[in-house]
């Protein structure tokens, strides 16, 4: 009877486990994007756009304009993180030029976060925007927030 009653409740506890671990990832990811935002408002930023877990996104980007990119991702098996945001153009050595990788920032349970930013000229050679591409991998949350200067 004590083997019996201990099994069921072994089996419930790991019924329980695996139902918070495939939650947990969202929950954490929420936490973070308040602390993202509440930080990023703090600091004068305002909010561009966000993106659901994607592999890749791209926004437009102005003039005279400070960018502040965050990646959330899941951190559950440790993966290698590789992040990127490059400017969108044919001619691969500007793509090098215009590329930034980011750092890592903090974690919240499983959520870990990388931050990017940027800085774009006073005024760009031809055009008002340029196309700017985030690559991610593993599949992250990404948030954009800018700030005029």
């Amino acid at each position: 009877m004590k083997k019996l009653l201990f099994l069921s409740l072994l089996l419930a506890g790991s019924v329980t486990t695996i139902c918070q671990t495939t939650s947990t990832f969202s929950a954490d990811a929420d936490r973070a994007y308040g602390l993202i935002r509440n930080g990023a408002y703090k600091n004068g930023y305002k909010y561009l756009i966000k993106f659901a877990a994607t592999h890749q996104a791209a926004v437009s980007v102005t003039p005279n304009t400070d960018y502040l990119v965050f990646f959330v991702y899941d951190n559950t098996n440790h993966p290698v993180p590789d992040f990127e945001a490059h400017l969108m153009t044919p001619d691969s050595a500007l793509m090098k030029k215009y590329a930034v990788k980011p750092f890592d920032r903090a974690q919240v349970g499983v959520a870990r976060g990388a931050q990017l930013e940027f800085r774009t000229p006073e005024k760009f050679k031809t055009g008002d925007t340029k196309p700017v591409k985030f690559k991610a991998d593993p599949v992250a949350r990404i948030y954009v927030y800018y700030k005029k200067y």
